[in-house]
């Protein structure tokens, strides 16, 4: 079984008393997720988050909690993927999306992100990581 791993983060900050989290669209596949991307060889989990936010949305956080989610799929091409998810409050607020993978980049609410996110697998994830944030 061949199997890709990848890391990234769910980043929120807050804006006028209100939560918004980072989401993206992904140009291969059309899809709405965290930034999320491949770790690299001798990357930690952690480094790789860290950097896949960065490169994709220009947006550097500090992880908010020590917890972090996995989640595992089939993509299209018959490869099992595990994506590593951790917390982050973000230190900047201005998005730079990347050119090359990216559609769309940018902040948008809690029910927003239920509207958006192309998976169900993503949504779990960000109520087991995020879900307290705003009780």
């Amino acid at each position: 079984m061949v199997k890709e791993v990848s890391a990234g983060a769910i980043v929120y900050l807050k804006s006028e008393g209100k939560y918004l989290y980072l989401l993206t669209q992904n140009k291969n596949g059309n899809h709405y997720s965290f930034p999320k991307g491949h770790i690299e060889k001798d990357e930690s989990v952690i480094d790789a988050a860290k950097r896949e936010v960065y490169e994709e949305t220009g947006i550097m956080f500090e992880f908010a909690s020590d917890k972090m989610q996995t989640t595992t799929y089939l993509m299209p091409n018959g490869i099992y993927k595990d994506v590593y998810y951790f917390l982050g409050e973000a230190i900047n607020s201005k998005v730079t999306k990347q050119d090359s993978e990216v559609l769309v980049a940018g902040w948008y609410t809690k029910e927003q992100v239920f509207k958006y996110l192309t998976y169900d697998s993503d949504k779990l994830v960000f109520i087991k990581l995020a879900g307290k944030l705003e009780k």
